[in-house]
C-alpha cells in the first residue's frame, strides 16, 4: 500500500537524515535487549473482556548515539536514534495472540552525568497481527481486525554506565496499536509494558563532547498539513463491505517559547467519505464533513516536531463530539516540506490514523 510506503520512507529518512557529512566526532552503534512486562488497559467496554491479562515481549535495539556538532545544533541536546524489534505475546493465545513489530525511534536525552542518563523517546512504527477480528472464527477480537496495523509508543528511559561497553536500562513504555480506522472493528488496545534492559557499545566508552547552547530566539511558525487515509465500511444485511477516504487538512499559527518548545492555534477541517456511506445506508440528511479548532503543543528537536493537540468541533453533524486529540510526528525535509504521521483519537479510542505532508510558510 502506498501510505505504508511513505510511512517507511519517512522513518528511514527520520532516522538516517544525519548520517551525511564530515565531523572530528563519529556517531557510535549500539544495541539493546530489552525484555517487557505490561497490562492491557480497558478503554472501552468493548474490550474489557480481553484486559485480563498480562503482555510480555522482548525487543532488540539498534540505535545511534548522535554526538556530531550538527545534531547537538539541531536540539540543543544529544540524542539516539534508531530502529527496534519488538515481539510481544499478549498471553491470549487462541483470540489475541502476538504482534510483531517494526518500529523507528528518535530519543533525545535530559539529563547527563558520568554514569547516568535519562531520557524521552517517540516511537512508530507497522506492527504485524497474527490474530485478528473474523465474525465467524474469532468474533470476541475487537482489538483488531487487520493483520497489518501501526504502532506507537512514548517511553521514559533511565541508562546507568557498567563499563567502557555495558550499560543497566530501567524503561517504562506506553504503547497504542490499531489499524488507523480503516477496518472495523477498531478499538486498538493501549498496553503500558516496563522492563529492565543491557545497552551494548562496540566501539569504546560513551563520551560526549563538549558543546556550546544555541542561544535562543522566538520565532513564529505558520505551517499547514494535508492528510489522507483509506477507511473500510463493513457489510451488514443489507450492503456490501465499501472502501472510502477521508481527507482534509489543519493549519497552524505558532511560537517558540523555548529551544524545545512551542505553541500554536489553528483549525481542521475533514471530509469522511466514511461517515458519508454510514448517512447514505441509514438514510438521514446530515453533513458528513467537520471543522474543528485546535490548541497545540510542540516538542522541538531540530527537525523534529512532536506535537500534541486539543480539538474542540465548531461543526460536526454527524455524531457529534465535543473533544478530541491529535499526535503527530513531522519532520522538516527543507526550509518548506514537512512529512509525517498524525493519530486522532477520541479519548483513549482511536479513531484514525493518516499520512501527512506538511508546508512551512
Amino acid at each position: 500500500m502506498i501510505r505504508n510506503k511513505l510511512l517507511i520512507l519517512f522513518l528511514l529518512l527520520a532516522i538516517f537524515q544525519t548520517s551525511k557529512g564530515q565531523d572530528e566526532v563519529n556517531n557510535p552503534i549500539s544495541f539493546a535487549l530489552k525484555p517487557q512486562y505490561g497490562l492491557i488497559l480497558p478503554h472501552s467496554s468493548k474490550v474489557e473482556h480481553l484486559t485480563n491479562t498480562n503482555p510480555f515481549g522482548l525487543e532488540f535495539e539498534l540505535s545511534w548515539l548522535m554526538l556530531k556538532e550538527k545534531n547537538w545544533q539541531q536540539c540543543n541536546c544529544f540524542s539516539k536514534t534508531g530502529i527496534s524489534f519488538l515481539y510481544i505475546n499478549y498471553d491470549n493465545p487462541e483470540i489475541v495472540g502476538s504482534s510483531f513489530n517494526l518500529i523507528g525511534f528518535a530519543e533525545p536525552f535530559f539529563i547527563r552525568s558520568n554514569r547516568f542518563l535519562f531520557s524521552a523517546r517517540m516511537g512508530v512504527g507497522l506492527s504485524f497481527l497474527d490474530k485478528i477480528y473474523d465474525k465467524v472464527d474469532n468474533p470476541d477480537n475487537t482489538f483488531f481486525s487487520t493483520h497489518l496495523s501501526f504502532i506507537v509508543h512514548i517511553d521514559i528511559n533511565a541508562y546507568y554506565q557498567l563499563n567502557n561497553n555495558y550499560s543497566l536500562m530501567c524503561f517504562a513504555k506506553y504503547n497504542h496499536i490499531s489499524n488507523g480506522g480503516v477496518k472495523q472493528p477498531n478499538y486498538g488496545m493501549n498496553f503500558p509494558t516496563f522492563g529492565i534492559g543491557v545497552n551494548y557499545y562496540p566501539s569504546k566508552k560513551l563520551i560526549f563532547p563538549e558543546r556550546n547552547r544555541q542561544r535562543f530566539t522566538p520565532e513564529m511558525f505558520y505551517n499547514v498539513y494535508f492528510f489522507g487515509m483509506i477507511k473500510k465500511i463493513k457489510e451488514d444485511e443489507y450492503f456490501p463491505e465499501v472502501t472510502t477516504y477521508v481527507f482534509g487538512f489543519y493549519g497552524l499559527v505558532g511560537r517558540t517559547v523555548s529551544i524545545l518548545n512551542g505553541f500554536s492555534l489553528g483549525f481542521e477541517y475533514i471530509n469522511d467519505g466514511g461517515a458519508k456511506e454510514e448517512i447514505e445506508r441509514k438514510g438521514v440528511y446530515k453533513d458528513h464533513q467537520k471543522i474543528s479548532g485546535l490548541v497545540g503543543h510542540h516538542l522541538l528537536f531540530g527537525k523534529f516536531d512532536f506535537s500534541q493537540y486539543w480539538g474542540t468541533y465548531i461543526y460536526a453533524p454527524y455524531k457529534p463530539a465535543i473533544f478530541f486529540q491529535r499526535y503527530s510526528i513531522s519532520y522538516k525535509f527543507n526550509n518548506h516540506i514537512l512529512g509525517g504521521v498524525t493519530l486522532k483519537a477520541h479519548g483513549d479510542a482511536a479513531d484514525s490514523f493518516q499520512i501527512l505532508l506538511g508546508y512551512s510558510f
